[in-house]
């Protein structure tokens, strides 16, 4: 018979086996007394890979990052009390961006609940509707192994299909915590679990497809929500039907080798033209991805009237703020595209795909004369960045900005933000667990105030060889550009400049820094990515811009592209 210690033990490596069987390969570990059993088999076992993080709220959104990056459930282990519930942020984030995330909590045993006992907290059901599963363990029991295991993979398997987030395991433990060097360890048969593909009803989209087919319409492609958007399958749908694409920049759409000749990268430009706004109004939308970005195509979709509004989301959340959809098509999106493309006729364009092309030309000009000097910025992110790069955008004004600014290119560039919860909590540590996975570049491009607000993440920045654009522009400069700014509290309660030394901040952390004027930034860019290769850590490379400055510059630009 076991000791209860060695008990935890096998109990945590049942747990493990489970989820490698399921095809979890990494675990994020917080350190912590009650969590030891589940923290040594993780860290033993030769099919995962520990990663450990000190703070839990960074473990979290670092686990986030690196499940968004390569799309694989990433685990994550913490000790009892308030360390769970540091957490919420990234679960709340997972839940809404559909990223799965493993979460083994370890608690105190039921005895030990309820009565006062040291770092104790309610922790079953604490992420409420934002986790896909939560599942409350028995304590440990050696007739139980197996179902342990299997408790795994149910987690991993909810948290993968039919909606991707986060899903729960709460492990109660009795002391003593730290098994002996003779522990016997459970010989398991690992479940196996197959994910279905969703098909749309045939039917369905022939009605769709007669809808479409000859007439005028949008392909609209906001962030890709999970699993990538089928670039290839829609562009291929865009050429049959000769209409234009709307990419957002976080589709992935603008950039990379397949046809670019119908999408359309600065609609939201195009669309604050009142004329042209009234003249491109279509007779139906097709939407794949999570809601846009921008705020005029939001306020252009919104006036469509009775157009006809397809959604397709494999999810069936109804990702749909306007609540516009009058077709709602539960399908893998690469399958619909497919399926549309060989049911359409490719009748003749009347116009309707050059005139958005004529208009976004004539942005292209103004935007030459009159953009401010972030979209000088991202103009040297998009023809400087390297092949297969990954950038990771901050909320806030840079991803507008990058919205805004960022043209096509045909080199592939894989764009990430946290755009589910759009919170600024958390972004340096989810580009650090973004930048712990995969090839290429690793770039980030963020606010003054949401590198303030995750600053302690840089704490493990120091093998991740990247580069941390810092828009420096005296706080939040979004509150700018929103009604906020008429306010006579706008500066103290709104904005909120805090003036931060980042130089010593990276010194501190044994990171690399430099300064950059916006006439500089090209130069000093190169610069810093050379850094980044040759001493394999994060560079910070700050760009000081004037506020009001850049503020005066948008408006100008607003005002000549309404004219």
């Amino acid at each position: 018979m076991m000791d209860t210690a060695d008990l935890n033990y096998a109990w945590a490596w049942a747990l493990c086996e489970g989820l490698v069987a399921s095809g979890v390969q990494r675990v994020v570990v917080s350190p912590g007394s009650r969590s030891t059993p589940l923290a040594l088999a993780a860290s033993r076992h030769p099919e995962l890979t520990t990663r450990v993080i000190l703070d839990e709220r960074a473990a979290a959104f670092f686990a986030l990052g690196a499940a968004k990056a390569d799309r694989s459930p990433t685990a994550l282990v913490a000790t009892s009390g308030t360390a769970v519930s540091e957490w919420l942020p990234a679960v709340a984030e997972a839940d809404l961006s559909r990223v799965p995330l493993i979460l083994l909590s370890a608690d105190r045993p039921p005895e030990l609940r309820q009565c006062g006992a040291n770092q104790t907290i309610d922790q079953s059901d604490l992420f409420g509707t934002k986790v896909r599963a939560c599942i409350e363990l028995p304590v440990p029991d050696a007739a139980l192994f197996p179902v342990a295991c299997r408790y795994a993979t149910q987690a991993v398997a909810a948290a993968r299909w039919p909606l991707p987030g986060a899903a729960h395991l709460n492990v109660p433990l009795r002391e003593p915590l730290t098994p002996s060097a003779s522990v016997v360890l459970p010989d398991l048969v690992r479940p196996m679990v197959s994910r279905p593909c969703l098909v749309a009803d045939p039917t369905h989209l022939a009605c769709i497809a007669a809808a479409i087919d000859g007439r005028p319409g949008l392909i609209i492609c906001g962030p890709a929500c999970g699993d990538p958007l089928p670039s290839e399958a829609i562009v291929r749908l865009g050429a049959a039907l000769r209409v234009p694409i709307l990419a957002d920049p976080l589709s992935n759409l603008r950039s990379g080798a397949h046809g670019k000749g119908n999408i359309i990268a600065h609609y939201d430009a195009c669309l604050r033209q009142p004329a042209f706004r009234r003249a491109a109004a279509p007779a139906w939308v097709l939407r794949f991805g999570a809601p846009p970005v921008s705020k005029e195509l939001a306020v252009f979709l919104s006036g469509l009237g009775s157009s006809r509004q397809i959604l397709v989301d494999p999810g069936g959340r109804w990702p749909d703020p306007l609540h516009l959809t009058t077709d709602l098509v539960q399908a893998d999106p690469e399958d619909v595209a497919t399926a549309l493309n060989d049911a359409v006729t490719g009748a003749p364009d009347d116009g309707y795909l050059a005139a958005w092309q004529t208009r976004e030309a004539i942005v292209r000009e103004i935007l030459v004369d009159t953009a401010p000097e972030e979209a000088q910025i991202i103009e040297t992110l998009r023809e400087q960045l390297p092949a297969g790069s990954r950038l990771f955008c901050g909320n806030s004004l840079p991803i507008r900005q990058l919205d805004w600014f960022l043209a096509r290119r045909d080199a592939p560039l894989r764009i990430l933000c946290n755009r589910g919860a759009s919170g600024i909590d958390g972004n340096v540590a989810t580009l650090l667990g973004m930048g712990s996975t995969g090839e290429g570049v690793l770039v980030g491009l963020l606010g003054d105030l949401t590198l303030i607000h995750d600053i302690g993440a840089l704490a493990e920045a120091g093998d991740c060889p990247g580069v941390v654009i810092v828009l420096e522009n005296g706080g939040g400069a979004i509150f700018d550009h929103l009604p906020q700014h008429r306010l006579d509290e706008h500066m103290e309660l709104f904005r909120t400049p805090r003036p931060v030394d980042l130089e010593a901040a990276a010194k501190a952390f044994g990171l690399g820094y430099c300064n950059a004027s916006p006439a500089q930034f090209a130069m000093q860019f190169q610069g810093a990515l050379v850094q980044a290769a040759n001493s394999r850590r994060l560079q910070i490379l700050r760009v000081v811009l004037d506020g009001d400055a850049s503020l005066e510059r948008h408006r100008a630009l607003w005002a000549a592209l309404a004219r």
